[in-house]
């Protein structure tokens, strides 16, 4: 990874050079102040260029706020002409160590806080307030660094550190931490279109088409939102084909009705609501089919037409359309005319699947609200789920200003995250032979 290295500069300069050191002794591309030309003082918007070329962010704070720029003499117009703006930062008011962390929160970057320990003993000419008789422009109090300290350990889980060798250790475990959590992969799954769970117009047909398609030799699950209506048969209809067409084996039930309220509400525009997704279960593929299948006539028709069908094709929307066509010869529908596959379907509820298929449904997802701080113990129970295809809850950023965080349902490919994380074994092997 590449990893930037923030912190006040003359107090804490031992612990960011046992941070570069340990960090390049692991393989990992450092950026940091050291490597800019000597001056007195780095270019804010060259350090947030920094920031904003890297992958992860550590950050070292004792009790120094640092430098401010645009504090004492520099031009403000002349100055945020270049600045990118950065959440939370005011120029003339913000310090560079603070800049640097608040852009790599906007960036959303790994990060990895480390606080001076309240308890470690500390030169107080190093301390904000202290040290205003030798620092011509040094804080009459400690006020913004405490402030900056407390603010850290409320949004992260800081490590606290004393020496610089207990540093260098820390450091190392927790960028070795961050780098397993970036294996985890989250996968999308392909959400199929509202209208695809029923047989109404062409619409429906056009729904399974792009999902399909979308899914592709890629995707690993697709998704279901019981919201909308949703027949069995057309969720037997899209199990088929996904084992058929793609390389999606999982269906991902979800229900984003909105939660039920009392007394007065403020109704949000639509524009402006997240969208909620309640996790109902997750049915492999074959479930669907062995299950639903046996219920009804015309799907063992289908199946058996199937059967006799060969595999290979040439064009994949040909393809769909001539499964389609077999779908509601099985039925004994007319194109457009669903009239025998609507008097054989039942709408679908999450008790009713609870119902259909028991232990076949996962019904437990798992809960990891930011990927970024996953800890160990996260990657464990992932390794320990039992199914290869892991349903995993996480919150995300509103898309829009004045929502709320939202919750989504996506799965985890246990299969490549172990091999992903052999490989990271291995490589650290490699890495730590090379320091020897």
């Amino acid at each position: 990874m590449r990893i930037f290295v923030s912190s006040s500069f003359e107090d804490l300069r031992e612990h960011r050079a046992a941070a570069i050191r340990v960090l390049r002794q692991l393989g990992h591309e450092v950026l940091a102040m050291e490597d800019m030309i000597a001056g007195s003082v780095a270019p804010l918007a060259k350090v947030l260029e920094m920031v904003d070329r890297c992958e992860a962010y550590v950050g070292i704070f004792a009790w120094r706020y640092g430098y401010v720029p645009g504090r004492v003499a520099e031009s403000l117009q002349t100055a945020m002409g270049t600045i990118p703006p950065v959440q939370g930062a005011h120029y003339g008011k913000t310090s560079i160590t603070h800049y640097e962390y608040l852009r790599a929160v906007q960036r959303e970057l790994p990060v990895m806080a480390f606080l001076l320990d309240e308890q470690c003993s500390w030169p107080p000419q190093l301390i904000d307030g202290f040290d205003t008789t030798t620092r011509a422009d040094a804080p009459a109090t400690a006020d913004d660094i405490r402030a900056l300290r407390q603010v850290l350990q409320q949004e992260r889980v800081v490590s606290w550190f004393t020496t610089p060798t207990d540093f260098e250790a820390r450091v190392s475990a927790a960028v070795t931490m961050a780098g397993l959590t970036r294996q985890l992969d989250l996968q999308p799954a392909t959400a199929l279109d509202p209208n695809t769970g029923v047989a109404g117009d062409s619409s429906a047909e056009i729904g399974i088409t792009q999902a399909i398609v979308a899914a592709g030799d890629h995707q690993r699950a697709l998704k279901i939102d019981i919201r909308t209506t949703w027949w069995s048969t057309r969720l037997y209809l899209i199990a088929v084909l996904a084992d058929r067409l793609t390389q999606a084996r999982r269906i991902l039930v979800v229900d984003t009705t909105p939660a039920e309220t009392t007394g007065e509400t403020v109704v949000q525009s639509p524009t402006l609501q997240a969208i909620e997704e309640r996790f109902v279960g997750q049915l492999s593929t074959r479930a669907i089919l062995t299950t639903i299948g046996p219920r009804l006539p015309a799907l063992g028709i289908f199946a058996q037409w199937l059967q006799a069908r060969p595999i290979g094709y040439n064009e994949v929307h040909a393809e769909i359309r001539d499964l389609l066509d077999g779908w509601r010869n099985a039925f004994a529908d007319a194109q457009g005319m669903h009239v025998n596959e609507r008097a054989a379907k039942v709408d679908l509820t999450a008790e009713l699947l609870r119902r259909w298929f028991g232990d076949a449904m996962l019904q437990l997802p798992m809960h990891i609200a930011d990927l970024q701080r996953a800890s160990v113990v996260d990657l464990l129970r992932l390794l320990d789920y039992p199914s290869d295809y892991v349903p995993v809850l996480t919150r995300h950023a509103p898309a829009a200003e004045g929502q709320s965080a939202s919750e989504r349902v996506d799965v985890v490919d246990k299969g490549a995250l172990n091999g992903r994380l052999a490989r990271s074994y291995l490589v650290e092997l490699m890495d730590r032979a090379r320091i020897v």
